[in-house]
C-alpha cells in the first residue's frame, strides 16, 4: 500500500530535461506557470525551459514552498505532447501544448491532478507582487558591515540601516528563523527583514541585519551549527552595534522571528538582549509540545486523513520518548530509525521494504546536530529569568508556533511570576509570517502579496521607541 498521499508537497523534487524539437516548432522555451490544487490547498509551480547548444535545460520553482531553481530532468517530446517524469518520488506529468498553454494532469502515487501551465509574462517573476519590498531612493542611509564570533572562528557580514541625522538612535539586531537565512531572511519569494529594517529605520530606528554563518557572504558551517550558535552569533552582533556612535548604547535590543524569537527569550534571560526585546512568533511550550502540536495543525491545515493524522501523531511521540531518553547524539542515529521500523512492523500492516525504508528515511533526515539540540529547550526556563521589558507577538492563524496556546501560556508565565514588563499582542488574522491569511497553511505562503502586518510592525516601532 502507499503510505502517504502528501507527497505532492516535497520541495526536493527533481527534473531534468532532454533533447526535443518541440521548441523550434512550437516555442516552447521560455516560462510556464500552473497552480496545482490538491485538497483545498493551492500549490503554484513554474518551470523555466531554454535550449542550450542543441540541448534543452531547465528548472522548476515551487513559490509556496521557498523553493527556485530546481534542475529539472527526464523530458520527453512527442510532436505536442509533453512528458515529465521523477522516478524517485513517482511523479509523471503528461501534457498537450495548445499554442501558449499546456493542458498535462501531474500525477503522484496513483493519484492525478489537473495542471495547465501558461506562458508567464516578462515582468512576471512566478512569485506574485511584492509591494512592500522596499524601492529606492532610500531617506536613511546604509552601509555594509561585518562583525566576528571570536571564539567560532567565523565572521559575519550584514547590512546597518541608520536614519539621517547624528543621533544617538535606538537599534535593534534582527535574528531570523530556522533554517539557513541570508540577512534578509529571504523565504517563499519575500525579504521580510528587509521589509522590517525599511519600516524600523524610517521610525528612527537603527538596524542590523546580517547573513547567518555559512550563509551569503558570512563563513562559517551552518549544517552543523545549533540554536545556542546562533546565539553566539546574535550576541556578537548585538555588540558589534554598540560600537557605531549613533547608537543610543541605553536602547538597544533584539528582535527575532520563531527560532530567532527564542533566542531573543535567551539573550534577554542571561543579560546579553540590551534593554529590550521583541519575540515574533517565538516558542513559549516546551519544544516537544510544540512540535505536536506543529504536526497536528499542518494535518489540518491539508484535510488529512484521520489515518494519517493518527500516525503522524504517533510517530512524533516516538521521536520525542527517543529524544528525551538519549543524550549521545551519535546513538539517536541507531536507536531512532530502529524505532520506526519497528513501529510499521507491529503496525500488522503489509508494507514492502522499499515503503518500509522510504517511511524510516523520511524521519530519520532530522537526525542533526541542531534538531537533536533544539528538541530538548524549554523555553519557559529563559522567560521566567527575563527581567528585561519584552513584547511578545502572536499570530491566531499560525500552524507552525500555535499562537493561541503559546500567548496563553506565556500570559499565565506573566501573571505567576510578576513579569509586568511583558507585553503580549495576539493578531487574530496572522499567519507564522505574519502575514494576513486565510487559513495559515504553509501552501498561502507563496501566494499571499503581504510580506509582513504593517500593523505588527507599526505596533513594534512603538513599543521599541517608548522604552
Amino acid at each position: 500500500m502507499s503510505m502517504y498521499k502528501v507527497g505532492f508537497l516535497l520541495i526536493a523534487l527533481l527534473f531534468s530535461i532532454g533533447n526535443s524539437p518541440l521548441k523550434a516548432q512550437y516555442g516552447v522555451q521560455g516560462d510556464w506557470k500552473g497552480v496545482l490544487e490538491v485538497m483545498g490547498q493551492k500549490l503554484p509551480l513554474v518551470f523555466h525551459l531554454k535550449e542550450v547548444d542543441q540541448s534543452w535545460k531547465g528548472t522548476m520553482d515551487s513559490p509556496a514552498q521557498g523553493a527556485t531553481g530546481i534542475p529539472l530532468n527526464d523530458v520527453s517530446v512527442d510532436s505536442m505532447n509533453l512528458h515529465l517524469a521523477v522516478k524517485r518520488f513517482n511523479i509523471r506529468y503528461e501534457g498537450r501544448l495548445e499554442k501558449d498553454t499546456i493542458r498535462g494532469t501531474f500525477s503522484q502515487n496513483g493519484t492525478d491532478f489537473p495542471l495547465v501551465l501558461w506562458r508567464m509574462a516578462k515582468d512576471d517573476k512566478g512569485m506574485g507582487k511584492r509591494p512592500q519590498e522596499p524601492q529606492g531612493p532610500f531617506d536613511y542611509d546604509q552601509m555594509e558591515t561585518s562583525f566576528k564570533n571570536v571564539p567560532a572562528g567565523i565572521t559575519l557580514k550584514g547590512t546597518v540601516t541608520k536614519p539621517k541625522g547624528m543621533g544617538p538612535f535606538p537599534a535593534v539586531i534582527l535574528v531570523s528563523g530556522s533554517g539557513p537565512q541570508d540577512r534578509n531572511a529571504e523565504m517563499f519569494g519575500h525579504k521580510p527583514f528587509w521589509v522590517l529594517a525599511d519600516y524600523f529605520t524610517r521610525q528612527g530606528i537603527v538596524v542590523l541585519r546580517y547573513d547567518e554563518r555559512g550563509v551569503g557572504e558570512s563563513t562559517g558551517d551552518f549544517k552543523d551549527a545549533t540554536t545556542f550558535d546562533f546565539a553566539d552569533d546574535a550576541e556578537a552582533a548585538m555588540a558589534h552595534l554598540r560600537k557605531f556612535p549613533f547608537v543610543n548604547q541605553l536602547k538597544v535590543g533584539v528582535i527575532g522571528h520563531s527560532e530567532g524569537g527564542m533566542i531573543a527569550w535567551m539573550m534577554a534571560a542571561n543579560g546579553k538582549g540590551g534593554s529590550y526585546a521583541v519575540s515574533i512568533a517565538g516558542p513559549v511550550v516546551p519544544i516537544p509540545q510544540l512540535m505536536k502540536q506543529q504536526v497536528r495543525d499542518m494535518l489540518a491545515s491539508v484535510e488529512a486523513s484521520d489515518e494519517q493524522k493518527v500516525r503522524e501523531e504517533e510517530v512524533v511521540g516516538i521521536i520525542y520518548d527517543v529524544l528525551s531518553h538519549t543524550n549521545d547524539y551519535d546513538s539517536l542515529k541507531i536507536i531512532l530509525p530502529e524505532r520506526l521500523d519497528k513501529y510499521l512492523k507491529d503496525s500488522g500492516e503489509n508494507y514492502t521494504e522499499d515503503e518500509l525504508q522510504d517511511f524510516v528515511a523520511k524521519y530519520a533526515n532530522i537526525l542533526n546536530p541542531w534538531f537533536f539540540a533544539f528538541a530538548k529547550i524549554n523555553p519557559q526556563e529563559y522567560i521566567k529569568k527575563t527581567e528585561i521589558p519584552v513584547m511578545a507577538l502572536f499570530g491566531g492563524k499560525d500552524i507552525q508556533v500555535n499562537g493561541s496556546i503559546n500567548a496563553e501560556v506565556l500570559e499565565r508565565i506573566k501573571i505567576e511570576n510578576g513579569k509586568g514588563d511583558f507585553t503580549i499582542k495576539m493578531y487574530p488574522e496572522l499567519n507564522h509570517l505574519f502575514q494576513h491569511s486565510g487559513t495559515g497553511a504553509l501552501a498561502e505562503y507563496g501566494t499571499i502579496a503581504e510580506t509582513f502586518s504593517e500593523e505588527a510592525m507599526a505596533d513594534i516601532a512603538r513599543w521599541i521607541l517608548q522604552q
